[in-house]
């Protein structure tokens, strides 16, 4: 596994984005759940990236523009743009792979104060990952009821959107088999660079 440079991370990352930095165009905050990967606590919009470097978490980026499938890891020290969102970051330990990330900016700065807004568990991270201090495999419909009394069905997956934060739980048979991905994110306005 290789090391990453700046300039090949913004070719690897999903995507580099300017963005307003008010939170669902200044509309009343949802709360934010509190997620756990592996032990570690991640808070959105708060966790930065120092804290998962200091976890012991591997941070790593794929390529797969070659044809196959390569991974990059990140160093904490590697530098960011200002106004930015990264995308199609991984964190994970002993070459398993828990969760998705991406990461934004406020200031020009390294990775390491860049922070944490959404994420998106893996397979790997199904057993890893808690919600509200509900493990993925243990969190049933009820449970995932307590957490957010407004999830809603919509076809394969529960979900409750608002203009300040996604919260997508997709199960196995549509809503009622065990949870396969949960997706958080804290939203932002982005303005999409041509």
């Amino acid at each position: 596994m290789g090391k990453v440079g700046w300039r090949r991370l913004a070719w690897i990352v999903a995507g580099l984005l300017l963005f307003a930095f008010v939170p669902g165009c200044g509309k009343e905050k949802d709360e934010i759940y509190p997620l756990t990967v592996d032990g570690t606590e991640i808070m959105l919009d708060q966790t930065t990236m120092q804290e998962i470097f200091d976890a012991g978490f591997t941070v790593l980026v794929r390529d797969d523009s070659s044809g196959t499938v390569q991974w990059y890891e990140i160093e904490a020290d590697m530098m960011l743009d200002a106004e930015s969102v990264y995308t199609g970051i991984y964190i994970g330990r002993n070459d398993e792979r828990y969760a998705l990330i991406s990461i934004v900016t406020k200031d020009a700065c390294q990775v390491r104060d860049s922070v944490v807004y959404a994420l998106k568990s893996t397979e790997e991270g199904i057993g890893k990952i808690a919600i509200s201090s509900v493990l993925l495999t243990d969190l049933t419909e009820e449970k995932a009821k307590k957490i957010e009394s407004n999830l809603k069905a919509d076809g394969l997956c529960t979900s409750y959107v608002t203009d300040s934060i996604i919260l997508r739980i997709a199960r196995e048979n549509g809503t009622t088999g065990a949870v396969t991905e949960l997706e958080v994110e804290v939203r932002y306005d982005i303005e999409y660079l041509d």
